[in-house]
């Protein structure tokens, strides 16, 4: 009866630095590699024959599933890239005629201040349409041109803490056209018409 290989032998040829087999190891020995044990268990019967009636020829069709699953994912992924680009276009169509139509009620607010101080011509022009709290801003300082305005009197009417309104303020200050907002010698902002 051969002589198998043990563990032991088996952990000190993973081991070892040699470029040699496990066949070539258990012959140098003198041993042999003990073949699997086959038992009459059920799991191990079915993956037996499982094995056994596998071939090659089964992994073919496989492999092209798996390359048309992936050209039917490219394909998907190109129609939502499509579908992206056409929703962002329309988007950025729909964005362009909010501009326009914010671009007008701008011109329209610009009118409307003409309107409101007849005595005196005033036309502020903006880079950007304002969003609201800016709007809320500007006119705190178009109410109270060519006095000192307060952060904490902006807070309150913003309904805001003190340090959150400092960024609207330089916002504004942005998007007007003229360099009319500006600091004050003992703190605050002045609008200067």
């Amino acid at each position: 009866m051969p002589e198998y290989l043990s563990k032991e032998e088996i952990r000190k040829w993973r081991s070892s630095l040699e470029r040699i087999t496990l066949e070539e190891y258990a012959a140098r020995l003198g041993k042999v590699i003990q073949e699997e044990k086959h038992d009459d268990s059920l799991v191990d019967s079915v993956m037996f024959r499982s094995l056994n009636s596998m071939s090659v020829e089964k992994y073919a069709p496989k492999a092209e599933k798996i390359q048309s699953i992936a050209i039917k994912s490219f394909n998907k992924e190109k129609e939502i890239k499509e579908k992206k680009q056409t929703v962002n276009t329309q988007n950025s169509l729909e964005s362009s005629d909010s501009v326009k139509t914010e671009k007008k009620k701008e011109s329209v607010k610009t009118k409307e201040i003409k309107n409101v101080n007849i005595e005196e011509t005033v036309d502020f022009s903006f880079k950007k349409a304002l969003t609201t709290r800016e709007q809320l801003v500007f006119d705190h300082f178009l109410a109270n041109k060519n006095t000192i305005v307060y952060a904490k009197d902006l807070a309150k009417i913003l309904d805001l803490p003190r340090d959150y309104v400092y960024k609207y303020i330089k916002n504004l200050r942005g998007k007007l056209n003229e360099d009319i907002l500006q600091n004050a010698d003992n703190g605050g902002y002045l609008l200067k018409v």
